[in-house]
């Protein structure tokens, strides 16, 4: 980043970095069309689907998930600005920190939120299959059972990025802010 941007400017482009590489690395070198396919091809594993319809729901998967990580970029920035602002309400003159912070909770933040999407996603489409086989197709917290056995959705594993991303951070970056004695 060149030094003789304004703050503001260079904060900008290092959040649009952060979400570009947390996207190259959730894709896992792949492409949308083949996360798409993945999602797709696990909904069809879970309900045991003709695996006839992959080309047709991977089209379907592809637009839900464009609608889904429409609202990425807003969503980063607002976990961007928060942590900044945490950061500087506890030490005000350390903006270097802030930054750094700021980078490490955008990060965390577009990765939680792709793997939340990514789930998202697997469910709306198992929902979309359980409707069209006449399944009961809600979608709550039970999403796998649609009155079959836990065994018939053993094959169904989420990829350890997104179960990674899943998980809630332990303790926020930087000191502790536990208050003096």
């Amino acid at each position: 980043m060149p030094r003789n941007s304004t703050p503001e400017l260079r904060n900008r482009q290092a959040l649009e970095e952060v979400i570009e590489q947390a996207l190259r690395r959730f894709l896992r070198g792949g492409t949308w069309p083949a996360m798409a396919r993945e999602i797709a091809w696990q909904a069809l594993r879970a309900t045991e689907a003709d695996h006839t319809r992959l080309d047709g729901l991977t089209a379907v998967v592809e637009a839900k998930l464009a609608q889904k990580i429409d609202g990425l970029h807003t969503t980063v920035e607002s976990s961007w600005i928060a942590a900044t602002e945490d950061h500087l309400r506890s030490w005000p003159h350390d903006g270097e920190g802030a930054e750094t912070i700021a980078l490490l909770d955008g990060y965390e933040e577009t990765m939680r939120v792709l793997s939340r999407h990514y789930v998202d996603v697997l469910q709306w489409s198992v929902a979309v299959i359980g409707e069209r086989q006449g399944l009961d197709g809600r979608s709550d917290s039970r999403w796998l059972r649609f009155g079959k056995s836990e065994a018939q959705f053993s094959k169904l594993k989420l990829p350890a990025l997104v179960v990674q991303g899943l998980r809630q951070r332990i303790a926020t970056f930087g000191w502790s802010r536990r208050e003096a004695a």
